[in-house]
Order: C-alpha cells, then structure tokens, then sequence
C-alpha cells in the first residue's frame, strides 16, 4: 500500500467564505441579455481521494495510487467591447499528471494567438520484479536472479507539450496562420535482448519531437485557396542502448543495440474549392513531402559497407481532384481521384551475407496508389433518396527478389454501393446500404523457400477477397419523449486460397441507444453494443518431436457492453446524475492439428464495470458544490502476462482483479 500524498487544500467552508467576501454575488446584476453577450467565467476547486493502487484506472492520468488529489479547473472568458478583443484562460486536470492549460487572446476578424501546454502521462500496467541494474539508463548489466528475489518497479513514460499558434488577417480574403508545437517524451519502458536467450532490459526514452506549421489562406467568392509547409523533427538524445552480462567476471558486453534514430519530414501542400456554379463545385490538393533519415550508425563495424548512415530518403506525391453537381434539382452527382505515389529512394548497400531467403540488401518498399469514387444520387417521393456509388482502389508495390513471405506486385479492388435513405421526417429516419467489394491483383510470387513445398500462405492485405457489407441507420422517435438509435454492420469475407491460408472472415457490429424524458427535470438513457469478427487460417508445418500436419486456427474476438445513465432535479437547489458501464472482450484461438491431439490455447477475458455518480448543489447562483463517486472494477484471465518470467529471472505480473473508488468534493465559483 502507498503512503498517503500530502495535497495543500484549503477547507471548503474557507475557500466559500472567500469567494463570498471578495467577489459578493457576481451574479446580482445577471439578466438575460448579459448572459447572452457576456460567456461565463468560472473557478473550481476541490479534493479527492482514492481509496485503492488501481494500474489500470489512472494508467493515463496518474490517479493510480490510494491518496489525495488536487481537483482544479478554471475557465475564464473576458471581452474588451470597445475594441472587441478576447481574453480565454482555460484550464483542465489541474490536480493530475493530465493537466491542460490555453491562453488565447484574439482581436475578432484581426489577429489571435494562443498558448497551449498538455501533459500526459503512461503508467506501465506490469510490475517488473528484476535485478537489472543501470535500469532505464544508457547502460544496463543483466544480473540472472530468482524470480521475484529483485525490486519491484512499475515502468513509466510522460508526455509534456507546448504549442504556441498565431493567425493574422491581411486584408483582401488573405490570412496567415503559424503553429508550433515542441513535444518531449521522458521515462523508460518494456524491452529485452535475445544475445543470452530473452533477457530483460528497460529502453530509456527522451525523445523530442518539434512540428511546425506555416498556412496562407485566401477566401473569396467562389475560390478559395490554402497552401502551406508542414515539418516535423525528431531526435533521440539516447541512440544506442549498451547491455553487459552481469553473471561473469567482468561483465561481459552483449552489444549495442540502436534505438529509434532521429529523423525529419517536409511537405509542401496546396488545397483549394472552386464554385463554379451554385449547384456544381471542385476541390483538390497537391502536396509533395520527403522524409529523411541520416543518424549514424552506432555499429562501428557497418561502415564497410561504404556508409556511416543509412541514407534514409522517401519522397511522396500527392495529387487528388474532385467534384460535385446537382444538374437537376432532385440528382446530385459526386466524383473523387487522388493519386499517391511513395517512393523509397533510401541508399541501397548489402548489410548482411546472402542466404536463400534474403539477398543481404536493405529493402526499399515503395508503393504507387490510383483511388477513385463516382456516386449519384436521385431524390424519391416521401423524402427517400436512392444512393448508388463505385469506389476502386489500386496498388503498385516494389518486388524483392528474395521474399520470406509471400507477395504479389499489384492488387485491385473494386467497390460497388447502394443505399435507401430517408430522412427530414418526424418519426423515422435512417439508411440501408449494401456493399460488395472485390480484390484481386497480379500472379502470386511465392515465398523463396517455403516451409513446405507447394504451399502457398497469403498475407491478409495481399489476398484475392470477396467481401459482402450491409449497413443499416435508423433514428425512431416513437413518442414525443422516447427516442432510439440503432447502427449496425454486417459483413462476409471470402478468400480464394490455394489450400493453406486465410479462408474466410465474418465481421457483426450492431449498437442501439434510447433516450427517455421522464419529465422535464428527469431524463434517463440506456445502450447496448455487441461487436464480433472472425477468421480462419490455415498453414502446414512440423517441429521438433512434431510431425509434419496441417493446422488451423479459428480465431475471434467478441466484444459486449452496455450502459445505463440519468439526469435529474431534485428542487431548485440539487442536479444529481449517474452512469454505471459494463463491457466484455473475449479472444478465442481455435487452434487445431491434424495429426497431432492439441490443447487450444485458453480464452483470454477483460471485463469492465464502471459506476459515476454526482451531485452539484447551488449555493448561490455564482456558487456551487459538487460531489463525484466512480467505482471501477476490472478483471483479466491473461495468461500470457500472469508471472511471466524472462530468462534471467525477471518476473512480470499484473493483478488480474483490480477494483478502486474515487470520491470527491469541489466548490465552483462563476461569474460574468
């Protein structure tokens, strides 16, 4: 159990008495028209308290560990009449590692600039137990221990961001706007070595990511225009990670093993909409960018290969156009080409010793893409509009000459929709659309030296598919206080596979959501969910003691949720509301042998419940009292994370029932 953190809060009952003497009532004046011109500021103030260690609940705010916590938020709006220029504070989390502060201040129709900073935080949800000594440093020994004889530690990383943004208007539909955004990344998280079989190491991380944004616009009466450059910039100040081999006298190096290398990218873009006439209107962009990579090597022997560096170089080119027309009142027709071309022109040299699958060469994936969509529309008597639409996708990929997988040049795909919609009506509105889509491309190359000869395993985004979708849309409002959402998909894959392979896939999503308005003061919601996908493959194999068969694994994965929710008045003085939330993901493998008996791996489970409550009482109409509860319960049967144990002895667990309460009391004082 943590200690207790010491949070500096004054009382409540203080921070009233405050707020009351200094600022009396900032509501004494308040009429209608006020509130319309002039937005409310407010302050909130506040303490809370967890009552568990919960990973799981605060992995992304920090609110993990039983204690305190500061409650904080501020939103401050303030207008200058004479000028009409704005002032904007606003701020979120202020108590937490999730903290987000913006200060904007805007002359209307002139200038504005703003201010951002954000931090957030990423709590490991695995407890490492290991004697790994110079942990999440440059340098890391490995020292072989019994499992759970180290230290206990649970691995972080936190993000801290700065953005300051400016826009200026010029004059003549002309503006420029300017956004810079510093981020860095600091803390250390799950990594490992394979140089003595799997053994553990922490990667360190602080890494600074820099982006820069430079836009002009230029608006008028059919045209409008923007362009700009777009830049991102990476660097890692740790480049290599040095482990040693604690177990000898003296440690032994296990190497250098590099760490993700500093890199930039440019793009130059323009974008721009051109109305030709009041029913018929173009768009297009084009953009050029190029990525590079050229931090040395920090294996001091790859130089013989004739570079310290990759070379690491993409350009991009990106062309799309596109257009909509009503040429009768009752059609409307759409029509959308864009063309991308990634090509790799990374600097080619032979890293490695040829063998009968690799040809020793650093591969250069480029690709060259040609999307289109034609859509016409037809307005029908009683507000129903007939949809009809074709969607095509092409793709161009590099070959390597020696592959460990099997590929193929170019695939296809080709989309054909129709859909029934009706809407505008007061009692049902909704959709219905069916979608069949076929993929296919060039003659398979196999694999340079498949496991077993004349079997041919294709990757899933390479493999000839036929896919039938049906898509359906209702809103119903019943009675004038119920209203209910449905959504649902539905769809069949079917892969033409040469015995081994992927052979089909089944994909079910159907949500539905109703709202009810007891009376005017209560309204209550509920929803359910239930999302479901499948597929099955095929390979053939042996291992050692394992005779050669073939196998097949049915793999699916259920998802199921459902909420239930209520707002409510009791008197003038209290709002109440609450929200309870169960959801449950289920993984089954289905893994079966023809010759062998097996033991399929077991169901892996996750299961959710989340209870909110709240209750906000007015003490004056500029001060109020709120009070928050959430109960959150949460269980796993992860069996490929429950004590697993790396080869030196380092042992990674998580509490597969993890359950936490956070309560909370806050005061917010509101003005105009």
């Amino acid at each position: 159990m943590s200690q207790l953190k010491t949070v500096r809060v004054a009382s409540l009952t203080a921070l009233a008495a405050s707020f009351a003497a200094a600022f009396g009532s900032a509501y004494a004046e308040d009429d209608e028209i006020t509130r319309l011109i002039r937005p409310e500021s407010s302050v909130t103030l506040g303490i809370g308290y967890l009552t568990d260690d919960a990973a799981r609940f605060g992995q992304y705010t920090g609110l993990k560990d039983m204690g305190l916590y500061g409650i904080g938020s501020v939103d401050y709006v303030r207008r200058d009449d004479p000028t009409g220029t704005w002032y904007r504070l606003s701020g979120r989390n202020l108590g937490l590692q999730s903290r987000e502060l913006r200060v904007e201040h805007e002359r209307q129709g002139d200038w504005r600039y703003s201010l951002e900073y954000n931090q957030i935080p990423r709590f490991s949800q695995y407890e490492v137990n290991t004697g790994l000594q110079g942990l999440g440093h440059e340098v890391q020994t490995v020292r072989t221990i019994a499992p759970g004889t180290g230290f206990d530690k649970r691995l972080k990383t936190e993000r801290e961001g700065v953005t300051l943004a400016g826009q200026k208007m010029l004059g003549n539909g002309l503006d420029v706007q300017v956004r810079f955004k510093n981020e860095t990344k600091e803390g250390r998280r799950l990594f490992g070595d394979r140089t003595i079989s799997q053994a553990f190491l922490a990667e360190p991380i602080d890494h600074t990511m820099k982006q820069v944004d430079v836009i002009l616009g230029y608006t008028g009466k059919n045209l409008q225009l923007s362009g700009g450059y777009y830049g991102s910039f990476f660097n890692n100040e740790n480049s290599a990670l040095q482990s040693f081999n604690g177990n000898l006298i003296p440690p032994t190096s296990l190497g250098l093993i590099a760490l993700p290398p500093d890199n930039e990218a440019h793009q130059f873009y323009l974008t721009g909409g051109y109305s030709f006439s009041p029913t018929t209107r173009g768009n297009f962009k084009v953009a050029r960018g190029v990525a590079t990579q050229n931090d040395s090597f920090v294996n001091p022997a790859l130089p013989a290969v004739g570079r310290t560096d990759l070379g690491g170089r993409v350009e991009t080119t990106l062309v799309q156009a596109g257009v909509t027309a009503r040429p009768m009142p009752k059609l409307s027709l759409l029509a959308n080409f864009k063309y991308e071309d990634r090509d790799d022109e990374t600097h080619e040299r032979m890293y490695f010793t040829q063998t009968t699958t690799r040809n020793g060469f650093n591969e250069r994936p480029s690709m060259r893409s040609h999307l289109g969509k034609v859509e016409a529309s037809y307005l029908l008597p009683a507000d129903f509009r007939l949809t009809g639409g074709v969607d095509y996708d092409a793709r161009r990929r590099t070959v390597n000459p020696l592959r460990q997988v099997t590929f193929r040049e170019e695939t296809d795909e080709t989309s054909y929709r129709i859909e029934l919609r009706r809407s505008l009506s007061e009692t049902v509105n909704g959709s219905v659309a069916y979608i069949h889509s076929d993929r296919d491309g060039s003659s398979l190359d196999v694999m340079s030296v498949p496991a077993v000869p004349g079997t041919t395993a294709v990757p899933l985004h390479l493999a000839d598919r036929e896919r039938d979708k049906v898509r359906l849309k209702l809103d119903w409002v019943p009675v004038d206080p119920l209203s209910v959402q449905l959504m649902a998909d539905f769809s069949d894959d079917s892969y033409d596979r040469d015995t081994y392979g992927l052979d089909k896939g089944k994909a079910q999503f159907w949500s539905l959501d109703a709202s009810y308005a007891i009376t005017d003061e209560w309204q209550g919601l509920a929803w359910v969910s239930r999302d479901y996908s499948r597929v099955v493959n095929s390979t053939r194999g042996s291992g050692t003691g394992i005779p050669l068969q073939d196998w097949a694994a049915n793999l699916r994965l259920l998802s199921q949720a459902f909420g239930l929710g209520f707002r409510g008045s009791l008197g003038s003085s209290w709002k109440v509301g609450g929200d309870f939330q169960y959801s449950h993901d289920r993984s089954s493998y289905g893994l079966t042998g023809t010759a062998t008996p097996l033991t399929s791996l077991p169901d892996v489970k996750y299961t959710l419940r989340t209870l909110k409550l709240f209750a906000e009482y007015e003490m004056r109409q500029d001060l109020s009292l709120r009070f928050d509860a959430v109960h959150d319960r949460w269980n796993t049967n992860d069996w490929l994370w429950t004590n697993y144990v790396y080869s030196d002895g380092t042992r990674l667990s998580q509490d597969d029932s993890q359950k936490a309460t956070f309560v909370g009391v806050s005061m917010r004082y509101a003005w105009r």
